[in-house]
């Protein structure tokens, strides 16, 4: 019996495909190209399918496309959208690992302890203290949290009970402790770290089939593997002997390493050497089975060739052949850390041997060096290793992903607590490394650095041997070992410290202590200009000061463009409401967006002032779901509709909305726009906290998600 062959489409005319074509602004995908690329609506295949019906194409046909040669695109478009989302989800550990990453550089600085004219006990307890704490080196798997074994626990116990009962192994123990969690935690964070900048490299994948050959291929991802930072150190550990690591040794090998730096720095391209821009083949491969197998004519070929591209087609597929590509060079890379792991934990073990049966006085500095060298590479590879064999284990995910398994990652914006995003797959793990890191700081370091000073003062006087603290009382400040134009009082303790130690006029002692005890609902740093109306009391957060802070229950975001664009497609808002100066555009202090000559020349070469892609990307997205307006102090009206039409926004430039002076923005959106109480829901984005925060009915309206644009914030 013969095969039956898929049927063709009936019907095509590629003139009533022109006329009836949806309309982008005042584009439509005939007028795409490489210069306006970015602006159509683009990212999912209903575009394509919307397309394909305003030409004329048959159901039929559009569902032959979607089981058929197109099964690929629709494939595609699901690795895009979560690899989207598992960038945010990267984006949103990298921060909280930052900010543990300052506490624990804190920790260390302030156990530090001088030995003075002591140092050769002070080199023997250093010693005894990694002896006692390398038990855990022995498996990459830490069998015992660190404060449950119990040396830790007496060192802790002995601090609270005072200086008389703290003994000097007490002390060196807390010390080691706290450098092996912050090097762990450097290692965590250094994957964590290329996980997302390559990621987002992935998902800035030219939209248009010549934008690779243009240039807009991401540097990282042209570079790759000597790109990735956890390359980088790799081979950098691969060529030490980790069991030569002491001071002189390090000093003897450093011209050297700086000649092998010189090569590494000249490998600026990876070995992906193909010239072939990325996604073409596979879009090839989908239009001849679209013209072989389906036999669509040439005409009806070439549309869906031009929706596919404008519609984010082609950027799905680069994306997919990036991913892949990426994944390649990963794959192997947790067994590399692994080897050098095993190589430097051998090291450490026999070191420790060989000074097993020396006296205190035989510990010499070289000795030491080389022992404290290798527990903190052992701890930063091991950190490294968890997370990077993670990363690679999601990536080689997201690369067999079809259209039809359930969604992975789900990433909402709430960036200040410890869920980071709403939805992870079973078994996702990078926000436990993380984790691990503020247990350490919770249940050990914290608490003995608070017992401690209970009886010490604060900040250390001449006499005190915690010299790394950087922390001047107004006794010895004169003599501070760095400028003092590099240190900051704060206004509490009166003390002088460093930018580790001190914010907003407060040190860290004291706000964790103010913070304690505060039971007001406002923001008490001194400096603090936003108001009790911008103060989180669910958290304790300044959106302003503790920023970045986001609050699903005050419906109050903080972000950029991109977390516009993520709010837009989660909520789904009726209404969209954006500010002009310094978020929308450039412009600032109520300046014309447009540039004082006029000319035609002029307006050819290019406009004064720049719209953010973001912001673009989020209003042509809102026109599925509702309406977007400008809500400006501005005084150009004319000006700024003009600007928006330049910029094919023919929409939104019908909305423009100037607020009167000594009126609240949110008390003119009320009564102007929404008098209604049925109004849905209702996305407000300003640069200006006061006016997202200052009126009564933006803050208690459940309707209402506001969101603090900040054009600078972490991408």
């Amino acid at each position: 019996m013969a095969s039956v062959s898929p049927p063709s489409i009936n019907h095509f005319d590629i003139d009533e495909a022109k006329q009836n074509c949806f309309l982008d602004g005042n584009f439509s995908i005939f007028d795409y190209s490489l210069k306006n690329a970015l602006l159509f609506s683009q990212g999912d295949w209903s575009l394509i399918a919307r397309d394909l019906r305003l030409a004329g194409v048959d159901e039929e046909s559009i569902e032959t496309l979607e089981t058929g040669p197109c099964a690929e695109l629709l494939q595609a478009f699901r690795i895009r959208r979560e690899t989207i989302h598992y960038k945010k989800v990267c984006l949103h550990l990298f921060e909280e690992a930052r900010r543990i990453e300052k506490e624990l550089k804190q920790c260390m600085s302030f156990f530090f302890w001088c030995d003075g004219d002591d140092i050769r006990e002070g080199a023997k307890a250093h010693m005894d203290a990694l002896t006692s704490l390398c038990k855990n080196n022995e498996d990459e798997q830490d069998s015992t949290p660190v404060w449950e074994m119990d040396a830790v626990q007496t060192a802790m116990k002995r601090h609270e009970h005072g200086a008389t009962s703290c003994e000097l192994l007490d002390r060196k123990i807390m010390y080691v402790l706290s450098c092996g969690a912050w090097m762990h935690h450097r290692g965590v964070s250094k994957a964590i770290h290329d996980a997302r900048d390559f990621s987002k490299a992935i998902c800035l994948s030219p939209r248009h089939p010549d934008g690779e050959a243009n240039g807009e291929r991401p540097h990282r991802l042209d570079a790759l593997p000597i790109s990735m930072q956890v390359e980088q150190h790799l081979c950098k550990v691969e060529r030490e002997d980790p069991r030569h690591c002491s001071r002189s040794a390090k000093v003897e090998t450093s011209k050297q390493r700086n000649k092998s730096k010189v090569l590494m720095n000249d490998w600026t391209r990876g070995d992906d050497m193909e010239c072939i821009p990325k996604g073409s083949i596979a879009l090839k491969r989908i239009l001849d089975a679209v013209r072989n197998e389906l036999n669509w004519p040439d005409e009806a070929v070439a549309f869906i060739s031009l929706s596919i591209a404008a519609r984010g087609g082609f950027k799905a597929l680069a994306i997919v052949e990036e991913l892949n590509l990426y994944n390649s060079h990963i794959g192997n890379v947790p067994n590399r850390v692994e080897t050098s792991l095993h190589q430097y934990v051998n090291a450490l073990q026999s070191h420790i041997t060989n000074l097993s049966d020396k006296s205190c006085c035989e510990v010499s500095d070289d000795d030491l060096s080389a022992a404290v060298s290798q527990h903190k590479e052992i701890h930063h590879l091991k950190g490294m290793l968890k997370a990077a064999r993670e990363n690679a284990k999601w990536v080689q995910v997201l690369t067999s992903l079809n259209s039809t398994t359930t969604r992975l990652f789900v990433v909402g914006d709430d960036a200040a607590s410890n869920t980071t995003c709403a939805f992870v797959p079973k078994g996702f793990e990078l926000g436990s490394f993380i984790k691990s890191s503020r247990e350490i700081l919770d249940k050990v370091l914290l608490p003995t650095m608070r017992n401690t000073l209970a009886y010490e003062a604060w900040p250390p006087t001449n006499d005190s041997r915690r010299r790394r603290v950087l922390a001047y009382n107004e006794d010895n400040f004169k003599d501070a070992s760095i400028g003092k134009k590099k240190l900051f009082q704060c206004y509490e303790c009166r003390g002088y410290f460093d930018s580790r130690w001190c914010r907003h006029g407060l040190c860290s002692i004291c706000e964790s202590n103010i913070r304690n005890r505060s039971v007001e609902g406002e923001c008490f740093f001194s400096t603090c200009k936003a108001g009790a109306d911008a103060f989180c009391r669910h958290y304790q957060r300044c959106f302003v000061c503790d920023a970045p802070h986001s609050c699903n229950e005050c419906r109050l975001y903080r972000g950029n463009g991109e977390v516009v664009i993520t709010l837009v497609e989660t909520l789904r808002p009726q209404h969209l409401l954006l500010d002009f100066d310094k978020t929308l555009c450039s412009t600032k202090s109520g300046a014309s967006p447009l540039p004082r000559k006029t000319s035609s020349r002029r307006k050819e070469d290019g406009y004064v002032h720049s719209l953010d892609p973001d912001l673009k990307a989020a209003v042509l997205s809102q026109q599925s779901y509702g309406t977007a307006y400008v809500i400006t102090r501005n005084s150009h009206r004319e000006e700024i509709r003009t600007f928006l039409e330049m910029h094919g926004l023919q929409t939104l430039a019908s909305n423009v909305h100037v607020v009167p002076k000594k009126v609240s923005k949110g008390s003119y959106i009320k009564e102007q726009l929404f008098s209604n109480e049925d109004v849905g829901t209702i996305l407000f984005v300003d640069d200006d906290v006061k006016e997202l925060s200052a009126d009564p009915w933006l803050r208690e309206s459940p309707q209402v998600h506001r969101l603090l644009f900040v054009r600078g914030f972490l991408q």
